[in-house]
Formats: structure tokens, sequence, C-alpha cells
């Protein structure tokens, strides 16, 4: 399950929007941050497939004529690892088994919320481990890349060994030798490289390190050249792995000046030397630059792959030579067209590649079609007559999903396989996009915090913390949230969202952990503001205690015993369980308001309609969900999301908090769109006691 900070990005296609709000409750109060969008088209669903990265589509089989292998279809169009939960009103088993073949993860009885839960806890277990393999795998092969560069850029002698043979030997370690390139180096004995005055010893020397340890030791010996020239050495040897093989590294001190010839040598061997036009190893590197921008920043666009039809025909009716100069005419004139936005390489004899950074599906699929045109009406004179070519276009996305640049161009090359299959194209002249088959699934767990919960509430063993809220607006009372852990066995504290959102806790339980805190707050509260302190805290309430009549009474009687004026406690309810029964909290709200206590609605604006359902709810404070706080900093889109909700509050003059401030770039963001308040660690993390120095708030 994710965490509190994580937030869960839903789909909903449903019939009803109750339906819709039914599910993004059950789901924050299973523990999620839900920031959910009911579907209304097949178009708007494209548009949101196209914008973001979306966690999990939950939908019934068909809504509005829209069923959900449309849906489905639109996610392999789009390369898009989206997991698919269907729920059912009444579950056909063959209905079902169509939909696990076709790649949905499940499909779960509307009415059996535990069952879904346990069905979106599995899947997004499956989809953050997809994540994180692919992010590992870019994290992975640019360590390798860094590592193999200092290799190569090293002053040391550095080589690999496995089985006494060499598998790699960096240019400080030829050159030390007299070798132009490690082909001539591979599968030699590391025994060639010592003289034979020195042999015996070094052989004693390498059979006791193999047996031994594997540690780093030295060995002092005299070195032999390719031209039989001696010098002396000092070889280090060190376990390490080399291209996913155990084996050991050799470095050997060298005074051997560095030459420094590479720059120009580098420069032309980016290029094919026929057509002018990159080669395949740039374009790989090009690529897989795009690939981990896409896996760690977010970016997306396409490869396109372009293979010149019946090439091989062109050879045998025009000669080899020719050909040639077909190819080096067809480079030129494609370059031209595609412009210096892009690089186009030639990857193959008669093949060409590309890379579109920014570019969706349907924009790709334009940009290759132009190509195609481009190419089917060009005249290419090759003397004596002029030739006419068509190439087939094979087009593969570059998003979050794909971690491997091998992948992709694979994925391209497939598609412009597929070319050949339609109808009308068995000679190619046509545009592909890669849609990848589907599916995954499978596991589950949970715990009971029932007995623990009892039994802190018996010993009075809850912690109880306190987090601080800074004015932005120069208010002059300090203002703390209340916050609550339960240290449980194996030394992890569970927060108040793990404890009053688990559905295996009973209500009756969860009223008498709101109480306790409640009493312990204002008891600390009294005697903080006795030492001279114009304090507010905020208490958080879970759903049942928004149904217990009594309890505003209750906070009343508390807040007298400990001398509290009003306007000293702000009670504070989630947005969820306050529109999962708005007339009942509109009541509890009126209830307290009436008896000087304050009020606050807690992670607003996730739900369908926020703005509607606050309406009905006469709250003072709205502390903004975290969801809207991680996302701020990602893209321009999200601030201008938050800064539109902001000025909606601001107009219906409720004072706004934003929560899970990190950094001081959110800080000025946030101060510009004058929110009143600002909350989290950046500040202070929740303390044992009501601490803060609020003299030094200005200093934000």
């Amino acid at each position: 399950m994710a965490s509190n900070q994580e937030t869960l990005h839903l789909l909903i296609h449903t019939e009803s929007q109750n339906d819709a709000e039914g599910i993004v409750s059950l789901l924050r109060n299973s523990g999620n941050a839900t920031r959910a969008h009911q579907i209304t088209s097949l178009e708007d669903f494209n548009e949101q497939l196209e914008q973001k990265s979306w966690d999990l589509l939950i939908a019934e089989e068909e809504v509005n004529g829209i069923n959900y292998q449309a849906l489905q279809d639109q996610i392999r169009r789009l390369n898009k690892d989206l997991p698919i939960i269907l729920i059912s009103r009444e579950i056909d088993l063959i209905a079902m088994e169509n939909a696990l073949k076709r790649g949905v993860c499940t499909m779960v009885p509307m009415d059996e919320t535990n069952l879904l839960v346990l069905a979106l806890q599995r899947e997004l277990r499956h989809l953050k481990n997809r994540r994180e393999l692919r992010s590992l795998e870019v994290r992975l092969r640019d360590a390798e890349k860094r590592s193999q560069a200092l290799l190569e850029s090293s002053r040391d002698a550095v080589a690999y060994v496995h089985d006494g043979m060499h598998i790699f030997a960096n240019p400080s370690y030829l050159g030390m030798f007299g070798y132009a390139s490690v082909d001539e180096l591979e599968g030699m004995p590391l025994m060639d490289m010592v003289d034979s005055s020195g042999q015996a010893e070094f052989k004693n020397f390498l059979k006791k390190y193999m047996t031994g340890p594997h540690k780093l030791e030295e060995l002092n010996t005299i070195g032999v050249d390719g031209q039989g020239q001696l010098f002396p050495m000092l070889m280090r040897f060190s376990p390490a792995t080399y291209a996913e093989e155990r084996c050991t590294q050799v470095t050997i001190r060298s005074n051997e000046k560095n030459t420094a010839l590479e720059a120009k040598l580098r420069e032309v061997s980016n290029l094919d030397m026929m057509t002018g036009l990159y080669n395949k190893p740039y374009f790989m590197a090009q690529l897989e630059i795009a690939v981990d921008n896409a896996v760690l920043g977010g970016s997306h666009g396409a490869t396109l792959y372009l293979n010149l039809d019946g090439f091989g025909k062109i050879k045998s009716d025009v000669g080899i030579s020719r050909a040639d100069t077909v190819l080096s005419e067809l480079s030129q004139s494609l370059k031209k067209e595609i412009g210096t936005t892009h690089s186009l390489a030639r990857i193959s004899e008669d093949i060409f590649a590309t890379i579109l950074t920014g570019y969706n599906a349907d924009q790709a699929m334009e940009f290759a079609e132009r190509l195609r045109n481009h190419v089917e009406t060009l005249l290419i004179d090759i003397g004596d007559r002029t030739i006419t070519a068509t190439v087939s276009v094979g087009v593969a996305l570059i998003n979050d999903t794909c971690s491997r640049p091998e992948d992709v161009l694979q994925n391209a090359h497939t598609a412009c396989e597929q070319v050949h299959q339609q109808a009308d194209h068995a000679n190619g002249n046509g545009v592909m996009l890669f849609v990848p088959s589907a599916p995954h699934s499978v596991a589950p767990s949970d715990i009971s915090l029932e007995e623990a919960i009892t039994e802190a509430l018996r010993q009075n063993s809850f912690q109880l913390l306190f987090q601080p809220m800074i004015s932005l607006r120069g208010d002059d009372i300090e203002h703390y949230e209340a916050l609550i852990r339960l240290n449980l066995p194996g030394g992890r504290d569970a927060t108040a969202g793990e404890l009053m959102n688990n559905p295996d806790i009973s209500d009756a339980l969860k009223r008498k952990v709101d109480r306790w805190v409640l009493l312990n707050t204002v008891k600390r509260l009294g005697e903080h503001r006795q030492q001279g302190h114009d304090t507010r805290v905020f208490v958080n309430l879970a759903a049942p205690s928004i149904q217990d009549d009594s309890l505003p009474n209750w906070i009343g009687v508390a807040m007298r015993a400990a001398r509290l004026p009003k306007g000293s406690l702000v009670v504070q309810l989630s947005e969820d369980n306050a529109t999962k029964v708005l007339k009942q909290a509109q009541q509890f709200v009126e209830s307290l308001n009436s008896r000087g206590i304050t009020t606050a609605l807690n992670r607003f604006g996730c739900s369908l309609n926020p703005l509607r359902n606050l309406q009905h709810l006469a709250v003072e404070y709205v502390k903004i969900d975290g969801s809207y706080t991680s996302e701020l900093n990602q893209n321009q889109e999200n601030q201008q999301q938050l800064q539109a909700l902001l000025k909606e509050l601001h107009e219906a003059e409720k004072k706004t908090i934003i929560p899970m401030v990190e950094s001081a770039s959110m800080l000025a963001t946030l101060w510009q769109m004058g929110v009143h308040f600002i909350q989290g660690d950046y500040v202070q993390a929740p303390q044992d006691s009501m601490n803060y120095n609020f003299e030094e708030e200005s200093s934000f």
C-alpha cells in the first residue's frame, strides 16, 4: 500500500458519480492519498493518458457505450503501464476469464470493498516494483557507463582478468604493453605480461591469491611489453565484477604520459562515412539519454525506424556502387526534411532512425507519415536514370514504461515489420505504431492493530507530537497541529493515518483514540498557554467521531476545565470523511462553531467536486492535500492547478494551509500564491513539545 507521502493517481470509469466518489472514499479510508478523475469519454481518456502518468484504472465493463476493451486498446496504443481492475455488479465467470486473458488484473464484485482494496494493494505493489526496476536499470546503466568512462580515462593501467586470461584492458594498459586494441589482448594470459625472470614468483603469488580470501594484494615484478622491453611494475590485485562476471581487477601504476589525441577521432567516430549521418553507436547513445530522461525525469517522445523498401532489388537493378548513391541522396534529402531539431542516423545498410523528443503518439505518427510521403515523392537522379523509392516506418514511444534503449529500438523495428502485414502494404510504404501485447498479477497482506491500540489506551502510551504552522501573512498567534504515534513491536511507529484509516479497527475504538488525543492536547495546551503563549492547536478527528453527537459538548467541557479561550482549539476533519456523511458533518461543524470551537477541513482537493462540498461546511481553515505539495515543482501545470484552487478558497474567505513543505523553493512559490500558512519538515519536524521559536518566523 502506498505510504501517506505517496499519492494514488486514479482513473475511474463508472456509471454514476456516486459510485466514483464511493471508490475514492474507500481507497482514502484504506490509507491511500488519492487524486482521481472520472472518465467522461474516449477522448477524455486519451487526453488524460497523454497529459500525465496514472497509477490505476478502476472500471465497469461498459459505461455509456464505452467498454473496458476500448480503454485497454488505448492504453496499449500509447504503451502505458496502467493496470486495470474491473468492477462488476454481477460477476460472469466467462466474462471474467475473457477479461483476464486480455490482460485485466482482476474482476471484483462492486459491493466487495475488501476484495477491491486487496486487489488494489497488490497491483500498486507490482506497479511500484516495475517502476523501480526500470529506474534501477537506468541507474545501473548510468553507473556502468560512468565506471567505464573512468576506466577509459584513467592514467593507471587497468585490466580485468578471469581464470588468468584478459577480458578487458583500458587504453593506459594497452599502451603500457604496446597493444593497439583490446581484441589483440583478449584471451591472452596475464602471465605473458611478466618477464620470464619473475614468472615463477608471479605464478606462486597468483595461485595463492586465487585460493585465498580475494582481498587487495600487491606484487612488485618486471613487466615486458610487446616489443620485449622490460620495465618495473607494481601490480595491485582486487576482486571485481565485469560484464556480470566475477573476475580480478589488475591495476598497474604508470608514469606514462597521457595522450590527448581523441577529441577529433571521437567526433569522426560518431559519423557514418558513406552518408555523413550519425552512426548506430551514436544513435544508441542518444536513445539511451532519451530513455533515461523518460524514466527518471518524466519526459516522453518517440523513435522512428525507417527501412528503405526493396533495397535488394534496387541493388540488383542499378548495381552496388550506384545503390550507394541512392542511399546517399536519400540520406541528405531526409536530413533536410527532418531539419536540425532531430538527429538522423543510419543504423544499418538500408535503415535509418531518428528520435523525436516531446512528441506524443499522434504527433509522432503524423511526423512519420510526412517522412513516408516525402520519400514516396522523391526523385533520385543517379546519372542516366531516375530512381523512386518508398520506406516503411515503425514508431515506438519513449516514456517511463521503457527502461532499455535496445527494447525501444526493437519495438520500432517490430512496428516497421508489421507495416508489411497491413492490407495493400505488402511491399511496405506505410507507417505503424508499436502496440505491445499485455499482462501482470498476484499477492496480499495486512496486520490488525486493534490489540496494540487497546493496550496503548490502557497504558496511556500513545506519543503526542506537535508540528508548527507558520503564517506567511504575519499572524501573531502560534499555530500547531497535534499528531499521535504508536510504537509497535519491532520499533516501528504507526502514524495516525495508519491507525484511524484501518478498516479492521472498530469505530468505537477510533472514537476512544480521538477522545484521548483531544483530552491530552487540551491539557498540554492549557499548560503551554499559562506560560504566556498565545497558541492555537489543530486536532484531527476520525470518521466515526463526526457521527458522535455528544462529542462537541464533551470538547466544550474539556476546554472549560483547562481554562482555554474560544478559538484556541481547532477541530479538523478530513475532506473524505466529511463528504461521505455530508449532512452529519454539516451539523457537527455547526455544533462545534456554536460553542466557539474553530473548525478546519484537512486533505482538501481530492474529491471529484471539492468546492461544491465545501459550500455545506462552515469551516474557517482549509488544509490542502499533501499530494499538491509533492507535485508542486514537477511542472507548470501542477502549479496552475494549485493556484486556481487557492484562488477560489481565498475568494470564499477560507484560511489556507499547505502541508509537507520541504524546501525553500517551495516556500517562495507558495508565498507568491498568497497561502496563509505552511507546515512541513522544512519548518520543523513534529516534536514532543511546542518549542518552535515563532520570533524567527520572519526569516521565512
